[in-house]
């Protein structure tokens, strides 16, 4: 038994393509007419403008070195006008807030929107208030090795403790004299008061505004300035102690003087040695 041929499943199947095609083709004219519209087919060149980025993380209260920002390229926009164009106008400067890599440096983002300034007497922030105290910025010197091994940064909360030499002969007006017909002497036993170094931990919870090298830039208030001020007249050494940023604590101390530590730690006191 022979079946004849027909041809009208192949016809279907042309009919079929032949739709197929039509629909791709609208669809396609649809999209084509949808970016023209948009202008995003548009072949004209995006103007671009250099702008200052940071190349790594800056920390807050960090002085931005050149190792600290690159210039890029990016498309002119309203978002990105207001970053600096120029890395002059950047470097030595102190950021407010922490930066991350590859943000745009904007006049927002330091801590002084005055054009030569380093830093803000006011935390990032902050804002002045009459009832809030009479904050200064305070300059002093401080080696290396008396402070942190030079490892302290802007931003960083320290402790001040200062070693002065003191003369309680000269405090009280001289050498103290015999006492006179009808006056008591001095109580027995009572130990002399010598000359000698004494220190203590003199303020606490100081914040460092910039460091250059062993100078640096404190925050504190005027009456507080005036004691800094007035211990380096008198010749102290001062030293930084880092303390964590977490802890808001005034630690209370007694100080410290020679005679108290030889008592404390029991130092042995050289004597006269008897030689045959």
């Amino acid at each position: 038994m022979e079946f004849e041929y027909s041809d009208k499943n192949s016809r279907r199947s042309k009919v079929y393509i032949a739709v197929g095609v039509i629909v791709a083709l609208l669809v396609a004219a649809t999209v084509y007419i949808a970016l023209q519209a948009s202008g995003l087919t548009n072949q004209g060149e995006v103007e671009m403008r250099q702008v200052v980025v940071a190349a790594v993380e800056i920390p807050g209260r960090k002085t931005i070195a050149e190792a600290d920002v690159v210039m890029r390229n990016v498309p002119v926009d309203p978002i990105n006008e207001t970053a600096f164009t120029s890395m002059d106008e950047v470097l030595g400067r102190v950021v407010s807030v922490p930066v991350s890599a590859g943000q745009l440096l904007t006049p927002n983002l330091l801590a002084s929107t005055d054009a030569g300034a380093v830093f803000s007497i006011l935390r990032p922030g902050e804002e002045f208030d009459p009832s809030m105290p009479d904050l200064r910025a305070v300059s002093m010197t401080v080696p290396d090795d008396r402070a942190v091994g030079g490892t302290l940064q802007p931003g960083q909360p320290v402790d001040l403790i200062a070693t002065l030499t003191v003369n309680p002969l000269a405090a009280g007006g001289g050498t103290p004299q015999p006492p006179a017909d009808g006056e008591e002497p001095a109580p027995d036993g009572e130990a002399p008061r010598l000359s000698g170094p004494s220190t203590k931990t003199t303020l606490q919870q100081l914040d460092i505004l910039v460091r250059n090298g062993s100078l640096y830039i404190l925050r504190t208030d005027l009456a507080t300035a005036e004691k800094i001020t007035e211990l380096q007249a008198a010749g102290a050494q001062f030293t930084f102690v880092l303390r964590a940023a977490e802890d808001d604590r005034s630690a209370e101390t007694e100080g410290s003087t020679l005679d108290r530590l030889l008592e404390e730690f029991e130092f042995p006191v050289p004597e006269a040695a008897e030689l045959p």
